[in-house]
């Protein structure tokens, strides 16, 4: 199994260390080995150090507060496990990241930092106009959270988006570049 430290991940995710380690200390348990005075570098499989990087982007690049961040990595705990996002090992080649179903993940606020999701999965895409570059995509739906969608009049106004499968693509790159 392959561990990375925190000096290695911020350096290969270009993260600030400082903000990387305040990220670990909200979106991960404490380190079972020690803390600041253990004077034991805390280590990362593949697991921890993507969901880090996931609330991570969902606090800096999507500007979520932490408790909500936190609250989203919770309800979406079960699905990105049952996907293969949650995997150790780390490498693309290893876990086949690069020929996952493409995954498009909509966050929408709800009431009391609550959160529904939709999950829209691309099953296929083709071409109909080539001379105006129209294509039709097909998708599958999976709704988590509070409300189920129904019909049009349920649609959210709102919402975050994240191309989940090409951020954990990017994040294997990343990591495992020499």
């Amino acid at each position: 199994m392959i561990y990375y430290n925190s000096r290695y991940l911020s350096s290969k995710l270009q993260i600030n260390l400082a903000r990387w380690k305040r990220w670990v200390r909200e979106f991960l348990p404490p380190d079972p080995l020690g803390g600041i005075q253990s004077g034991v570098t805390r280590q990362f499989n593949a697991k921890d150090a993507f969901k880090v990087y996931l609330a991570g982007h969902l606090v800096g690049a999507l500007k979520l507060t932490i408790p909500d961040a936190a609250n989203i990595l919770n309800d979406l705990t079960p699905w990105l496990k049952s996907q293969g996002f949650f995997q150790i090992h780390a490498r693309p080649t290893l876990n086949g990241a690069n020929n996952m179903p493409q995954h498009f993940l909509f966050i929408h606020p709800g009431n009391e930092q609550q959160f529904s999701y939709c999950i829209r999965t691309l099953i296929q895409t083709e071409n109909i106009e080539i001379e105006t570059a129209v294509k039709r995509t097909t998708f599958s739906e999976t709704h988590i959270g509070q409300s189920k969608v129904t019909g049009d009049e349920d649609h959210p106004v709102y919402g975050h988006v994240i191309a989940v499968t090409r951020l954990y693509t990017d994040f294997l790159n990343k990591i495992e570049a020499v």
